[in-house]
């Protein structure tokens, strides 16, 4: 718009630039920004004026057009970026800071921005740079700044580098944020002892802190201890008690333990609290498809699915594809499945690949086929590795293990995974140093596995520790390598259900746990981890036993004594009633929790069959496992 500025605008403008009060201009912001007689200066004042106050918005819509007035202009974009970041759009905040010059992008201030939207964005890489280069410039001690950092190297998998991040930003004062991020990470790297000494000691100095409660209450659901869980939620409640985060977790901890009225109460309460809370609907779903009822399941998710953020869209497909296979409506549940895979894979940061996984598996199987060496002694005696492929029945195993006197199992914790991760720290190259291990090494590492297992054991008078973890199948050579006395129990189920179940299954993302993502990526996956498996038992007598899901299902006393009998312990009938010895333990750390708070059933049982048109390919690639397990002479 040519010409004058209207004298009323004028006036406007003038008033709220001269009293710093955003407020006069804003009857003309439609005027004042097309008007080619206000200078872009002028726009940036009451653009900032307004950030001041709140006004993002309006913000964002002046700093547009003073930017139109001043292409390239440095103290425009960095505010403009600054603003876009206000507004939740890092992505747009980054596209701003992108073309600055390399003199301004080192400026402090503008590192600092630069690392907090690269981490918004999930830009990792570029966050740890920017807040690496503002550490060098000795401006990296910020608690704020720390906590970043840490985030972002715990989000990359920088473990060791994140602790030290973490620490110093709780140390230097930071607030929950800091203490939440290092006791998660405490968890991942399975030190739950930590995280509750940890949240113990700032709850003391801040005992209404519901953010803090809620953590405590995931690190001991993480660690499966229920009872605490419970606890600590209900505490997170009474602190805040409309916060509907805290009412979720009492109705997804109700849902784990099959307490399905419990969960239903909580999640509704999480629902009335705040309406948009798309986990306590999923609660709500699941408890409604547990009890038999898939179409109200599916009335709850679709109404969700479409006002729904991103980060959460995958959850409600997991659920509405479990819900239409519950319905039997097999080809509306297999499309479901494959779009929340697609959506999980598509937003998952960091990107996960599967080959990495499979280059391991690879190498592991070179190594046995070269001939592993194993341990000597008996050492390890005591403890038995329920391993197999996920969704091979490791859970019903190790809740009939569990229930046994004399048998203490411990769920799903990255023990061995630990143990990786102690060779990499120490210098070496997983697998291929394995030969080349001291005896003061594996030493270490027996002490290191021992005292983490130790977190995790509470009952006395046991024979054996179960360390269930299926996967670790694969790195059995490690195994005996530390631990030559251990046993094993190999969990089998038709190679066309494992397959199909893990790729219907919401698995957090990994590498190895990315490959189910496709029908075609699990077999793959299963191949390989059997190749490995099959290629150590064939170089080294290996004591273990093989317990087929099928058999179970069909037997359970005859399995259960055969596994005794293997383990040299008497039956207890007591392992019958598995199911209730499972509500009793709390939370369970595994997708099969639901199912293995149940009775014996047979509706998972040639599962793949109702999937032909999709799982025959898939079949034709397994049939040498099919042949080798037992299952091909079912077939016929």
């Amino acid at each position: 718009m040519a010409g004058p500025l209207p004298p009323k605008a004028r006036t406007a403008l003038e008033k709220s630039l001269s009293s710093g009060d955003p407020a006069p201009a804003r009857p003309v912001h439609d005027l004042l920004l097309k008007h080619r007689a206000v200078p872009g200066a002028a726009l940036f004042r009451l653009a900032m004026l307004e950030a001041g106050t709140g006004g993002f918005a309006a913000a964002d819509r002046l700093l547009s057009a003073a930017a139109r007035r001043q292409p390239g202009d440095p103290q425009i974009l960095v505010n403009h970026a600054q603003v876009r970041l206000a507004l939740d759009d890092p992505d747009g905040a980054y596209r701003l800071l992108s073309p600055l010059p390399a003199q301004v992008r080192a400026n402090p201030a503008v590192l600092r921005l630069t690392g907090d939207t690269a981490l918004s964005s999930d830009r990792l890489e570029e966050a740890v740079a920017a807040y690496d280069r503002l550490a060098g410039q000795g401006a990296g001690g910020d608690p704020a700044v720390l906590t970043n950092h840490g985030t972002a190297l715990r989000r990359l998998g920088r473990f060791e580098a994140a602790v030290g991040k973490l620490v110093r930003a709780v140390e230097s004062g930071a607030g929950s944020e800091a203490v939440v991020g290092l006791a998660g990470l405490y968890g991942q790297l399975d030190q739950h002892d930590r995280a509750v000494g940890l949240l113990t000691d700032h709850l003391a100095r801040h005992p209404l802190d519901s953010v803090l409660w809620r953590q405590m209450a995931a690190s001991h659901r993480a660690a499966g201890d229920g009872t605490r869980a419970r606890a600590a939620v209900e505490r997170a409640v009474l602190a805040a008690p409309g916060q509907a985060s805290a009412l979720t977790l009492i109705a997804e901890i109700a849902e784990n333990a099959a307490d399905l009225d419990r969960a239903e109460r909580w999640a509704r309460r999480a629902l009335a609290v705040a309406p948009d809370t798309a986990a306590a609907a999923l609660v709500r779903a699941a408890v409604a498809r547990r009890r038999g009822d898939p179409e109200a399941a599916l009335a709850l998710v679709d109404a969700w699915l479409a006002r729904s953020p991103a980060g959460v869209r995958h959850l409600l497909l997991f659920e509405r594809a479990r819900s239409l296979e519950a319905a039997r409506r097999t080809d509306a549940a297999f499309a479901a499945f494959t779009d929340a895979n697609d959506q999980q894979m598509a937003t998952a940061r960091p990107r996960r690949d599967p080959a990495r996984a499979l280059a391991q598996l690879a190498a592991l199987t070179d190594l046995h086929r070269a001939g592993p060496p194993v341990g000597e002694g008996d050492a390890g005696s005591d403890l038995l590795f329920v391993v197999g492929f996920p969704r091979s029945g490791t859970t019903l195993l190790d809740q009939v293990l569990d229930a046994h006197s004399r048998i203490e199992v411990i769920e799903e914790r990255p023990l061995i995974a630990a143990m990786i991760a102690d060779l990499a720290l120490s210098g070496h190259h997983y697998p291929s140093d394995l030969p080349r291990l001291q005896p003061r090494e594996i030493e270490e590492l027996r002490e290191h596995y021992r005292s983490r297992l130790a977190r995790h054991t509470s009952r006395t008078g046991t024979r054996y520790t179960v360390d269930k973890m299926p996967l670790n199948m694969a790195h059995v050579a490690l195994i005996r390598r530390v631990f030559p006395g251990a046993r094993f129990i190999l969990a089998l189920r038709h190679p066309c259900d494992v397959v199909l179940s893990c790729f219907m299954q919401n698995f957090g993302l990994n590498d190895w746990m990315a490959a189910f993502a496709t029908l075609d990526g699990a077999a793959a996956l299963y191949r390989a981890t059997f190749a490995a498996w099959e290629s150590y038992v064939a170089a080294v007598e290996t004591p273990a036993i093989a317990v087929r899901y099928e058999d179970v299902v069909a037997d359970l006393e005859r399995e259960a004594r055969r596994i005794t009998g293997f383990l040299d312990l008497p039956f207890e009938p007591g392992m019958l009633a598995f199911h209730d010895h499972a509500r009793g333990r709390g939370v369970l750390a595994t997708p099969s929790a639901a199912q293995v708070t149940q009775p014996i059933y047979r509706t998972a049982l040639a599962r793949w069959r109702r999937y032909a048109s999709v799982m025959t390919l898939i079949a034709e690639g397994l049939s040498a496992e099919i042949q080798r397990y037992g299952y091909a002479e079912e077939e016929t």
